[in-house]
């Protein structure tokens, strides 16, 4: 290995001294070390040479080649609308040179010399001999021979390339010439501002008829511009006025500056329940007429209706009783319910159902709350003290809702209880000899008897003598019939007097038959008389 080395060197030396250098890749491997950059020839081209590796002595730097002659540049500048009043300034560069057929690439800048924009900026480039246009960018628009670019404004100092790709389709002078227009606007700003207005309505979704409405009328201006004169219009349905008693609101804002809001309360009472359904307007210079949305509400009102059930007819010294009935008809709770019952006069208090009671001439209730629909029961109960027409009259109130009353009327009526009598004032009777009966009807009720019809009936062993008494008596047959006795008073009596003639021996009988307007059948009595010999 070390004779290998050792001729290794040996050879190189002597292609230095034969060569006058080596290469850079040479030497590196005969350093050991491979070579960076393959493409060097020589150690002294592109730094090759490693430090700290020494440059033989025979190897001097070649000379360095000569640079390429300088491209002389082919560009024209023109500036508009002249040198000394620079607006806009138009350059063009090309090649010096191309080769026929062959593509070719030029420029166009043009570039706003001002400190004012400019505006409709135009780029005419025409293409007099020898070139054919291929493609640009940004593209053109061609109109024949004429590359036409528009930009629609141009900003201060701004500029603005044009990039070109051509053809020289002929040999010789190929030539083409652009140009530049522009407007240069005076231009001036204002501001323009437009209000835009909204307006919304809130109420509550439902009320009593007794409570008012409380409208919330919102106007808000969320455009760029005050809104002047705003004013706020609600025309109210039928059956809604506010408190002093208009059916229209009418509420001056004024101005409303942009980003601004104002809130306006409005009460309103019901005249009568129902769903009440309307909007509001807002209204503002500028022809601005703005609707809100439609609102509801829903009036309610409790309503009660009164019933009052008892007997038509009732005898005196017995109980009547009356049951009342409140009920809530309406869609809205009845509120601390009374219910008032007067004492009629002629009767007597005697109890009321649960939670009644007396106040000097009246029976009351108190109800906290009737639901719609639910039905208050009471009962009261009185002792009629004389013969009459009881009227009772009861009423009931509530919070929101308008008395009702009723009366209920009883026949109070006494028990007529007549008594029937007949005795014979002498018995046994000798024959030939006249006895007399007398008739009693006696009315041991608490009522007017009426209409008291007596009838007295003769056996075969009597002969009629004579009769009298309360009514005048008539004898057909074997019967005294008396008149009708209109009416007999409670506790009072009535007597009529039959005298017969004992004709035969015997047990005789004397009959009676009263009937009367109170009796649904007749009542009958015997008295008994022994005739003799």
């Amino acid at each position: 290995m070390v004779m290998k080395k050792i001729l290794l060197v040996l050879l190189l030396v002597s292609l230095v001294v034969t060569a006058g250098c080596y290469s850079c890749k040479t030497w590196q491997k005969l350093h050991g070390r491979k070579p960076a950059d393959p493409s060097v020839k020589f150690m002294w081209q592109k730094g090759c040479r490693p430090a700290p590796m020494p440059l033989p002595a025979q190897c001097e730097p070649c000379p360095k080649p000569a640079p390429p002659p300088p491209v002389v540049p082919n560009c024209s500048t023109k500036t508009y609308p002249c040198e000394g009043c620079g607006v806009v300034k138009l350059e063009k560069c090309m090649p010096p040179q191309v080769q026929t057929g062959a593509e070719f690439e030029y420029k166009i800048r043009v570039t706003n010399l001002t400190n004012c924009a400019l505006a409709d900026v135009v780029v005419t480039d025409t293409l007099i001999s020898n070139m054919q246009y291929k493609t640009s960018n940004p593209p053109a628009n061609v109109q024949g021979n004429k590359l036409i670019w528009v930009f629609p404004g141009l900003a201060v100092k701004e500029t603005k390339e044009i990039s070109v790709t051509a053809v020289a389709i002929a040999s010789g002078i190929a030539q083409n010439c652009v140009d530049v227009t522009y407007r240069m606007p005076l231009c001036l700003q204002t501001v323009s501002i437009q209000p835009i207005v909204s307006i919304t309505k809130t109420a509550p979704a439902e009320v009593s008829i007794c409570d008012l409405i409380s409208y919330t009328l919102r106007v808000e201006n969320t455009g760029t511009g005050p809104a002047n004169n705003v004013k706020i219009i609600d025309d109210l349905p039928s059956g809604l006025v506010t408190t002093q008693g208009s059916s229209r609101i009418e509420i001056p804002i004024g101005t409303l500056l942009a980003g601004t809001a104002r809130n306006v309360s409005v009460a309103v009472k019901a005249q009568k329940s129902g769903t009440y359904t309307n909007n509001a307007v807002a209204l503002a210079d500028g022809n601005i007429k703005i609707q809100s949305p439609q609102v509801s509400t829903t009036v309610r009102q409790p309503v009660l209706n009164i019933t009052k059930t008892g007997p038509d007819v009732q005898y005196i010294d017995r109980e009547v009783t009356y049951e009342i009935a409140v009920t809530n008809t309406g869609d809205w709770p009845a509120v601390n319910t009374l219910i008032e019952d007067e004492i009629p006069a002629g009767v007597t208090f005697v109890r009321a159902s649960q939670g009644g009671v007396l106040v000097q001439n009246k029976v009351m209730w108190k109800v906290a709350s009737l639901s719609p629909g639910a039905v208050a029961k009471t009962s009261v109960t009185y002792m009629p003290k004389d013969i009459g027409t009881v009227a009772d009259t009861v009423s009931a109130s509530a919070v929101c809702a308008d008395t009702v009353k009723v009366t209920a009327q009883t026949q109070v009526r006494g028990v007529s209880a007549a008594l029937l009598e007949v005795i014979d004032l002498a018995d046994p009777i000798r024959i030939g000899n006249n006895t007399t009966y007398r008739i009693m009807v006696t009315n041991q009720g608490s009522a007017t008897g009426t209409n008291i019809a007596v009838k007295a009936m003769l056996e075969s062993q009597m002969e009629y003598v004579s009769s009298a008494g309360a009514t005048q008596g008539t004898f057909a047959g074997d019967t005294v019939t008396f008149a009708l006795l209109p009416s007999l008073a409670a506790k009072s009596r009535a007597t009529w007097e039959v005298t017969v003639k004992a004709k035969a021996q015997g047990d005789v009988r004397f009959r009676v038959k009263m009937k009367s307007d109170q009796l649904d059948r007749d009542v009958e009595e015997t008295e008994s008389t022994t005739f003799y010999e």
